[in-house]
């Protein structure tokens, strides 16, 4: 097999796309492009094109093979963002319904909350990462051709108002799962200072700076922030800046679990998020979250209970509430009680029922 001969790292990613709960007759594998793709990403980092990268080509790949082997007997098809529009186009040959999952947000949408925080705060040296017209073009395909659009949260639904197709076609709202029936939750506070976790790319989209900037304002005692993830902060405001955090890198998913039970508070202070996965992993290992409202935060949060949902962009909300739990450390680890408690009442076997029951209700 190709896999066998490629590098460890790219034949474990190769292998974890196998679904062990899907029967081996309805899986379909395509490794090609997944190796084109990994492949790519090594010889030429920077991308196929400057204007396509090498998920792009994964993607792509991924809708043309699938749109070639739809069966001719199909009712409904089910696909991606970045990965319908050839699907789509062969599923409505065949009369087929459209459903279409927009998992983080209408990209006008992300563009709007970007260059807002770009102008409330110019002298940060970010450029903002405008989405190629050729693939903004697609994404709008996509959505047109859609019959049902699936989003996980209320802003992703929101985001939408910039688009052609807000209040055309009916749109579900159905929040991703948490992993509580995989996580253990802890059982004692964290030892040690107090401790701060953020965990995701950090650079302005997950809202990093106005973290930074509200923990510089609290200069707290005995106090820690962890920054763990890629990191896209760079030039004169990383040296800036660099002082007031650790960063951990980029951590694997085993180990940022393990990280998580060392913090008193998860902050993820996202500007635009479809819905942050990672919300749903601290709150399941007992970890309360500062959140706003641009994330899945708000279908899983309820304020003052398991955490916060601020408003995003605000600094001064997110003093407040680190402000708060620094001063009480105790009651907060009983809101991380809670926090688990929510997170094990809304799991991913909940998220599939309910899955499945609004698309039958929709498609009938």
């Amino acid at each position: 097999m190709l896999a066998d001969k490629l590098p460890v790292d790219a034949d474990k990613r190769l292998r974890n796309r196998k679904f062990e709960n899907i029967p081996e007759a309805k899986q379909r594998p395509h490794i090609l492009w997944e190796t084109i793709s990994r492949l790519g990403q090594k010889l030429k980092p920077a991308g196929l094109t400057p204007k396509v990268n090498w998920y792009d080509v994964l993607f792509c790949g991924h809708d043309l093979q699938v749109s070639r082997e739809l069966e001719h007997d199909l009712d409904a098809i089910y696909a991606y963002e970045d990965g319908a529009k050839w699907t789509f186009t062969a599923a409505k040959r065949r009369n087929a319904r459209a459903v279409y999952e927009l998992p983080l947000g209408y990209y006008a949408g992300v563009a709007s909350e970007l260059s807002r925080a770009k102008k409330e705060r110019p002298s940060l040296p970010f450029d903002i990462k405008v989405e190629p017209q050729w693939k903004q073009q697609r994404k709008n395909v996509e959505l047109e051709l859609a019959d049902l659009i699936v989003v996980p949260c209320a802003w992703a639904a929101e985001s939408l108002r910039f688009s052609q197709t807000l209040g055309k076609k009916p749109t579900i709202k159905i929040p991703y799962g948490t992993p509580a029936d995989e996580i253990p939750a802890r059982t004692h506070r964290p030892d040690g200072p107090f401790t701060i976790l953020f965990a995701g790319q950090i650079g302005l989209r997950k809202g990093v700076p106005h973290l930074l900037e509200a923990w510089q304002k609290l200069n707290l005692k005995d106090a820690r922030l962890w920054l763990a993830g890629g990191m896209h902060l760079g030039g004169d405001y990383l040296i800036e800046t660099s002082e007031s955090f650790e960063h951990l890198g980029a951590l694997p998913r085993v180990r940022l679990l393990e990280v998580m039970q060392q913090a008193d508070l998860f902050v993820f202070p996202s500007l635009a998020e479809g819905f942050g996965l990672v919300i749903g992993e601290a709150m399941a290992a007992g970890v309360p979250v500062l959140t706003t409202m641009n994330t899945g935060g708000p279908e899983l949060i309820t304020n003052g209970r398991e955490g916060w949902c601020v408003a995003a962009h605000d600094v001064d909300a997110l003093t407040e509430r680190i402000e708060w739990a620094f001063r009480h450390r105790d009651e907060l680890f009983e809101m991380g009680k809670l926090a688990r408690r929510r997170a094990a009442q809304w799991t991913w076997a909940n998220y599939r029922r309910k899955l499945i029951d609004e698309l039958s209700r929709h498609l009938g």
